[in-house]
């Protein structure tokens, strides 16, 4: 998709803003690039590559942009006049929810605020940013409906897949530990050891409940919470903590001295890895076999819309400054 990508990306982003006459440099049937247009586009995007690059390495990144800013720009009008023909467009209240979303999640009061903010980083006004994404869906949803809808997996293909990598659908391993953690410095450091130590016999001997010794001797946060520390993956945990936790059988217990405190740790419960059904990661596994045909799938269908289309290219790469 990285094609597409540049395409929905950048060369529509800068084509709303070309306002005065021009010469034209592409034409689909009756729709035009001017080269106001395509030179705009092509500075944009040389801009990154001079932060890049330099000498034989930049002019020769720079040749190969001029002719992709000239194809980008020429499937943009073949997506669009594909999705004319097609009856694909996207209603001015869908638009307008959307730059409300947008605003929302940036934190922008208003309009006003917002197309200051586009003239800024983007050089255009609201209005055009508008008209831009609403390009955006369209050339987006012509890709969709026409290209990546069309490849279908057959479902034996899916099955197998999932059985040949079965160890890379399987719920995390988690355990869960329940804790008592007593503090300590140098002065009172072999005090804590011995309470820790007899806490630790009552424990296996039955005369006291882990709950109870938690509300009655830890001086950790995870008090509130009874001691309990649920679902933890690997790392979670202090090395040593966690290498302490799982040489335990769940129910047993075990002490562990670090730098400034002693834990009194019982394993609760362990969840070894299981293979998630089928059902639940067939679409991931669908979409995962379908990526690799997409590009040329794209490719396939961009040159049946040359071949369609009246397509005209007035303009040589070279001509691009």
């Amino acid at each position: 998709m990285k094609k597409i990508a540049l395409l929905l990306c950048f060369a529509i982003i800068f084509g709303a803003q070309a306002k005065i006459i021009d010469k034209i440099a592409i034409i689909v049937n009756n729709r035009a690039v001017t080269y106001h247009e395509l030179e705009k586009l092509y500075q944009i995007r040389s801009s990154e590559l001079y932060r890049k690059y330099a000498g034989k390495e930049l002019a020769e990144k720079l040749e190969a942009l001029k002719k992709q800013v000239i194809k980008d720009k020429t499937d943009e009008l073949l997506l669009l006049e594909k999705a004319s023909q097609e009856g694909i467009t996207i209603s001015d209240e869908m638009m307008d929810n959307f730059i409300k979303g947008l605003m929302k999640q940036n934190n922008i009061e208003n309009e006003e605020q917002f197309n200051n903010i586009l003239m800024q980083q983007m050089g255009m006004t609201l209005k055009q940013f508008k008209e831009t994404q609403k390009t955006q869906y369209i050339a987006r949803t012509v890709i969709q409906q026409f290209v990546i809808n069309k490849i279908v997996i057959d479902e034996a293909e899916i099955r197998a897949y999932y059985d040949e990598h079965i160890d890379d659908y399987k719920t995390p391993f988690t355990y869960s530990i329940q804790e008592i953690v007593l503090y300590y410095d140098s002065t009172t450091k072999l005090f804590v050891e011995n309470r820790a130590k007899s806490i630790v016999e009552e424990l296996k001997s039955g005369k006291l409940d882990f709950s109870t010794a938690v509300s009655l001797y830890s001086e950790a946060s995870s008090k509130e919470l009874n001691g309990e520390l649920k679902n933890l993956k690997l790392g979670d945990l202090n090395k040593k903590l966690e290498e302490a936790a799982l040489k335990l059988k769940v129910g047993e217990v075990a002490m562990v001295e670090l730098p400034d405190s002693i834990h009194i740790v019982k394993l609760i419960e362990r969840n070894e890895p299981k293979p998630l059904p089928f059902e639940k990661v067939r679409d991931k596994i669908e979409d995962k076999l379908r990526q690799p045909l997409i590009q040329d799938r794209i490719d396939k269908f961009m040159e049946e819309l040359r071949s369609i289309y009246y397509v005209r290219i007035d303009v040589k790469p070279e001509e691009l400054k």
